[in-house]
């Protein structure tokens, strides 16, 4: 990471929230708080004369660092040194032919007319530059948007919600956290003062700002948590990538200014609110509104700081999440029932939680609430146990290999090198060293589909059962590694498949592996046909089937859920036919997989948009091959099974 890029992205970015809130302060907190009380009219030069001196360093230091900016980016688009970006004339390039040059230009124009608002800024006429400055300067803030990762396109579900909230962040950032500083200073200013008149603007305007405060909480909160799902989108991603860490420190921080703000709500606002207070009491309570004010813009800083850091990191979404823990929770572990007795101690825990902050001073109430977190707490641990099972540091790793052909065509060949001597050719365990070993190798055809494949990943590359499986991290690469598990993903699914019969059931089923071919000249990929509605599999060894596939041809215009064939021989090149695609060797070994050796020369398999096989046929079998109404029922049925949801973890290596 780059110190000056990010120190540049942290001071414009605060230099942009207080601007915001500078303006936010003159026309919606200290404005309408001066105008209820003569005799202020000292108070109010001296604090806009503050105002003014923060307002002119903020938008000098927005527009050094954003000169700073664009001289880093452009020297980072072109690899032309910093110094020679101008005079190579690599910044004309990057503002007339970049989104980043065009957002620059626009901060530009914003930056020039702050400056004429805050040369506006005159005894007769300063209420309608104000008032202009406030909307520019909330541009100006939310413009920021196209910079971070919320302007890129995100290929998740409801992805277009995360640039507006990205908006409303930004907003709510500027409007409170901006305001922090000019708050304090209006504080101090009334505390200078002394007199009655400036503790009832203090008191004014500090209510008013407790308002906007709260809202603008509300809003981050809320848009934080969009935010957060699109950028992480996982717990693994959260606490296992630097992006995820440094985000929970920007929460702790943020909740930091959340208690220093109750603080200020729940103990001191009551009693400046108090017009009957003492003056020293209040003058006392609004020297500590100042300090805290101060603190939470310190606070504030460090969350922006924290910000200009992350902006330079890939999201934690689209990195591999390294878990800390050697734990996991597995929910799919938990049976049903304890699952309902989950949810009901989660409500419950929570309902105690909420009666324990609103019980203040209510000690018995207070102390049955505990009891009940507590009971709850243990009730819910108890019914989730089953679910906790060990993890790995690799865990939440993603492959970096695609489930498709070529890669368990590499794999084939590393499995028979490296792992036949123990586990077997048909990986069963049975391999020639089987016999010497103290614990006999695992049956690599069963139950692989109930680990994470970065446990597999974990496995292969360390070990495991103390010493009895060597690691290969040292003979294999990390793509190696996962061209492995592709390989012994696929034949476990391939042993799974030939348990499916001709009934269409949605329980989980192993996906097969993608695979691309050739069709009248035209090249295609079995993941791409399926976006289009399930896939009939068609594997055949000798002549094509020429009768079935006019009857499948026959069939396919007219069929109701999309139902896409595919015919391949898994012999010698089959002389051409219809629906009779061209594939690879590496293909041709996968599908051979998948067909039963006593299939009577054809076997079919309906694939729902998982690549999962949802019902199969042989011609040998009972029953024989479907006809055209029960493939079209059949077609139907699995069209209606959802494409699983995309992938939140990240990629291994």
């Amino acid at each position: 990471m780059d110190p000056l890029f990010i120190l540049t992205r942290t001071l414009q970015y605060s230099a942009a929230a207080l601007l915001q809130g500078i303006f936010v302060m003159w026309c919606v907190i200290a404005q309408p708080a001066l105008r209820q009380m003569q005799g202020t009219l000292a108070l109010q030069n001296r604090f806009d004369r503050w105002l003014l001196a923060l307002g002119w360093t903020s938008l000098l230091v927005a527009l050094a660092s954003g000169i700073v900016w664009l001289i880093l980016l452009a020297s980072q688009m072109s690899g032309v040194a910093p110094p020679d970006v101008i005079p190579q004339g690599v910044v004309r390039i990057v503002l007339t032919q970049t989104r980043f040059g065009e957002d620059w230009l626009l901060r530009g124009a914003f930056i020039i007319m702050l400056a004429a608002c805050l040369l506006a800024q005159t005894q007769k006429l300063r209420q309608v530059p104000r008032w202009i400055g406030l909307v520019v300067a909330a541009a100006f803030m939310a413009s920021l948007a196209w910079a971070g990762h919320a302007a890129a396109a995100d290929n998740l579900p409801y992805s277009y919600l995360h640039l507006p909230a990205d908006l409303l962040h930004l907003l709510a950032t500027g409007a409170w956290l901006g305001g922090l500083l000019p708050l304090g200073l209006l504080l101090a200013a009334v505390r200078r003062d002394g007199g009655p008149d400036g503790l009832a603007v203090a008191r004014t305007a500090a209510l008013r700002f407790s308002v906007l405060g709260i809202s603008c909480v509300g809003t981050l909160l809320v848009t934080g948590i969009v935010n957060t799902w699109f950028l992480s989108g996982s717990i693994p991603a959260l606490v296992g990538t630097l992006y995820g860490q440094l985000l929970l420190v920007k929460i702790a921080l943020f909740i930091g200014m959340i208690a220093v703000a109750s603080v200020n709500r729940n103990r001191l606002l009551p009693v400046l609110a108090r017009g009957n207070a003492e003056a020293s009491l209040q003058s006392l309570v609004a020297r500590k509104l100042s300090r805290n004010a101060f603190t939470e813009a310190g606070l504030g800083v460090l969350v922006l700081a924290v910000v200009g850091i992350i902006g330079r990191l890939p999201p934690g979404l689209h990195t591999e999440p390294r878990w800390p823990f050697p734990f996991q929770l597995d929910l799919g572990e938990v049976g049903a029932g304890a699952l309902r007795v989950l949810d009901v101690a989660a409500i419950l825990f929570v309902l105690c939680l909420i009666a324990i902050a609103i019980q203040r001073r209510r000690y018995r109430g207070m102390t049955v609430s505990l009891v009940g977190v507590v009971l709850c707490g243990s009730i819910a641990w108890i019914a989730v146990r089953p679910g906790i099972l060990p993890a790995y540091p690799t865990t939440y790793y993603a492959s970096t290999q695609p489930y498709a052909a070529a890669s368990v065509a590499r794999g084939a060949t590393l499995y028979a090198a490296n792992c036949t001597a123990c586990h077997g050719a048909d990986g069963r365990g049975g391999g020639p060293m089987a016999a010497s070993l103290a614990i006999r190798p695992a049956d690599l055809t069963e139950h692989i589909f109930a680990h994470h494949v970065g446990d597999l990943f974990w496995w292969v590359s360390h070990g495991r059962g103390n010493g009895v499986m060597p690691g290969f991290a040292d003979k294999l690469s990390p793509d190696q590694r996962w061209d492995v598990i592709n390989f012994v993903l696929a034949r476990a699914a391939a042993v799974q498949t030939n348990t499916v019969r001709s009934q269409i059931t949605t329980a989980a089923a192993a996906p097969l592996p993608d695979f691309a071919f050739q069709q009248d000249g035209t090249q295609n990929t079995l993941s791409q046909m399926l976006k289009s509605g399930p896939v009939l599999l068609v594997l055949f060894v000798g002549p094509a089937p020429e009768a079935r596939l006019k009857q499948l041809t026959d069939l396919e215009p007219g069929a109701a859920a999309g139902l896409g064939v595919i015919a391949v021989g898994l012999g010698k090149t089959p002389k051409k036919a219809p629906m009779v695609v061209q594939v690879s060797n590496d293909v041709r070994g996968l599908l051979m997989l998948f067909r039963s050796a006593n299939d009577g020369g054809e076997t079919e398999m309906i694939l729902d948009r998982n690549a999962s096989v949802r019902a199969r046929w042989t011609a040998r079998g009972a029953g024989g091959l479907p006809d055209a109404d029960t493939l079209l029922a059949d077609a139907v049925r699995v069209a209606r099974i959802p494409a699983a949801a995309a992938n939140h973890a990240g990629h291994g290596g």
